[in-house]
């Protein structure tokens, strides 16, 4: 494969990444939101500190928070990333080929799944693929 190639595969593959990292995100949310079912509040204060400064609960939850606000603006991004990979599939003049990329960086099915959804061999799928990959103009791609 050329390096323009890897780049135009490399941009089609930000909207899998992107969501892999908002499950990854959602896990570790999901997570704390368990120790924070299993933590108890402190309310005492006891010396000079604030209370708030010790209490475990309240600092997971104010994590479970930011994570939150941290995943909705992931999904506006992912959003985003995904309407800009359709929009340069779709400079794609050839349905077949708009097909296989659609189901490839948008469903993120593997090269197999869509040979075997398309009735293909696989090659046949790799060499349509890469096909369908010189045909993005890289001025979309930025």
């Amino acid at each position: 494969m050329t390096d323009e190639q890897l780049e135009k595969i490399a941009y089609l593959n930000r909207a899998f990444h992107a969501d892999n990292k908002i499950k990854a995100l959602e896990a570790t949310r999901k997570q704390n939101k368990s120790i924070a079912e299993r933590c108890t509040a402190s309310y005492e204060n006891s010396g000079g500190s604030s209370g708030s400064h010790d209490n475990s609960q309240e600092r997971i939850l104010h994590q479970i928070c930011d994570d939150d606000m941290k995943i909705t603006q992931m999904f506006h991004d992912l959003v985003e990333c995904r309407r800009d990979i359709q929009n340069a599939i779709a400079c794609v003049q050839n349905d077949e080929l708009e097909t296989i990329l659609n189901m490839r960086y948008l469903a993120y099915m593997s090269v197999q799944q869509i040979a075997d959804e398309l009735h293909y061999d696989k090659r046949t799928i790799l060499r349509k693929h890469l096909k369908a990959i010189d045909q993005i103009a890289i001025k979309s791609c930025h």
